[in-house]
């Protein structure tokens, strides 16, 4: 192919995966701004960190409440403007694996690479939830971008300084929306002690270019090492709490098996078959771009298993492993004349965007008078309604609970800020952000407005921790045919203490 047929075909390629990109994101935005998914109780959490703008919290560090802020600054604080970034974000990462594709391999592999992952089934319901996730993973695929341009500068005799801060400053910035990013960290690592051949491993020895990353990452990251500082690291400890290891319970088989089984739910059952033929055959191991990528898709789930086999692990745990991997696993399929699984899986993804938002639909419309079981947002029903009650007979006093996802949903549907709620808290530390900044301590005399969820049991437990209790209402929730949620409304004065 001479260079003219060969700038034709970048061109087409590029061409093809922008109109893809574009159109993606349009109709994510669309999607969006339908509403069809209650806003997650992390999300409402997220937007009051962005309502009291810092340089970190107690569970997360802070760019996904900065982006927040950003966007509802611009739309409103609204579902749509908590959630616009995400599908902008999805459509970038689809670019930078088309850049990275198109730099090891061709823009033809640059190009399905891109394709497979906006149709993942995991990015259909990322782009609809304005979580950690999308930020950190926009950070891993900048960051997967310039190593290769530095190895690539390496190979060619230059130094690739500049590409190296790149790296280590995207690794900052995917740390400062959430610790996940240390994953990459580790691939790298392994990639560089592992491989005894090709352009970067063994054989390395000017390291000024990964010192280098190192630093920019520190410098990035600094702000929020700070603030940890000034808070007995609360995030770093959070994390560590979060992981639920160390209780000295027995292993969770059922538990590994359902992680394993949501990655193909994530990933796509193809692509997995796929990912597991190519550790099967081995041959990955003869080319330095594919040991590469695969060091930053593997390590994590298998890390991600082992820690619910041995406590427990959320599936998108996993998730950015699947930026590498999208691109692996296309190039080999590609390469070995299976292109028909990659459609086949890019099928599977659209409709499992139809079937997902399908649901969501119907649910959205009508889940009062349908299952709870089929239900993908069961979680996030009562939480609004009862806030809407609660905040209907508020004046002016503080809205306590024992719950945090429930505060938080009310600070979101009533603009509240960390001043205008309270929590309970029976420790001397906090387990929580709110916990943190607003917890109800012995001898806090003033009035509040109490709402909580669970039985009568439990509303009179908490009741009589008061001198003075005034009931506002009680009841049940309907949020599906076969399931209620009780609640109950009282203002409360005089805490006499836990």
């Amino acid at each position: 192919m001479n260079s003219q047929m060969l700038d034709d075909s970048r061109e087409q390629w590029t061409s093809h995966i922008l109109s893809l990109i574009l159109i993606a994101a349009a109709v994510r935005i669309l999607v969006n701004s339908l509403t069809l998914m209650p806003l997650h109780f992390d999300e409402a959490q997220y937007w009051t960190y962005g309502e009291e703008l810092d340089l970190g919290y107690y569970s997360k560090p802070p760019l996904a409440a900065w982006l927040i802020r950003v966007s509802t600054e611009i739309f409103g604080d609204t579902e749509f403007g908590v959630r616009f970034f995400p599908p902008l974000i999805h459509g970038w990462i689809a670019w930078l694996l088309f850049a990275t594709g198109r730099r090891l391999f061709d823009a033809r592999a640059g190009f399905w690479a891109g394709a497979v992952y906006l149709t993942l089934p995991g990015v259909t319901v990322s782009a609809g939830v304005m979580s950690t996730d999308p930020p950190m993973m926009a950070a891993w695929a900048a960051a997967l971008y310039a190593l290769v341009r530095a190895l690539q500068a390496t190979q060619d005799g230059k130094s690739g300084l500049l590409w190296w801060g790149a790296v280590g400053a995207a690794i900052g910035a995917g740390l400062l929306a959430k610790y996940t990013m240390v994953g990459f960290v580790g691939g790298c690592l392994g990639y560089a002690v592992f491989s005894r051949q090709g352009r970067w491993g063994a054989r390395v020895t000017d390291w000024r270019g990964p010192a280098l990353a190192f630093a920019a990452a520190v410098v990035v990251l600094s702000p929020n090492l700070y603030w940890n500082a000034l808070n007995d690291f609360a995030t770093i400890t959070h994390v560590g709490d979060n992981t639920k290891l160390g209780g000295g319970a027995a292993l969770n088989p059922d538990k590994a098996l359902e992680f394993f089984g949501a990655q193909a739910a994530i990933f796509g059952p193809l692509l997995l078959i796929a990912l597991g033929l190519m550790l099967w055959r081995g041959r990955w191991r003869d080319e330095w771009e594919y040991r590469l990528l695969m060091w930053l898709t593997l390590p994590l789930p298998v890390i991600m298993t082992v820690q619910a086999l041995l406590a427990r692990a959320h599936p998108n745990w996993a998730a950015p492993a699947y930026i590498a991997g999208a691109l692996v696993v296309a190039t080999w399929l590609l390469d070995r004349r299976m292109r028909s699984w990659v459609i086949a899986s890019i099928a599977i993804g659209v409709v499992a965007f139809v079937g997902f938002w399908g649901v969501a639909g119907v649910y959205s419309a009508r889940h009062a008078e349908l299952p709870r079981l089929y239900d993908p947002f069961k979680k996030m029903r009562p939480g609004p309604e009862i806030c809407a009650k609660a905040l209907e007979a508020r004046s002016d006093e503080p809205l306590l609970s024992t719950d945090r996802r429930l505060l938080a949903d009310c600070m979101f549907v009533g603009g509240l800020g960390t001043t205008e709620i309270a929590i309970f808290n029976r420790s001397a530390g906090a387990g929580n952000h709110y916990q943190l900044t607003s917890s109800l301590r012995t001898g806090d005399r003033r009035e509040f407005l109490m709402v909580l969820r669970g039985s009568q049991e439990r509303a009179a437990r908490y009741s009589g921790m008061f001198e003075t209790v005034e009931e506002v209402a009680r009841g049940e929730i309907r949020t599906h045919v076969d399931r209620t949620e009780p609640y109950f409304i009282a203002r409360v004065a005089g805490f006499k203490g836990y």
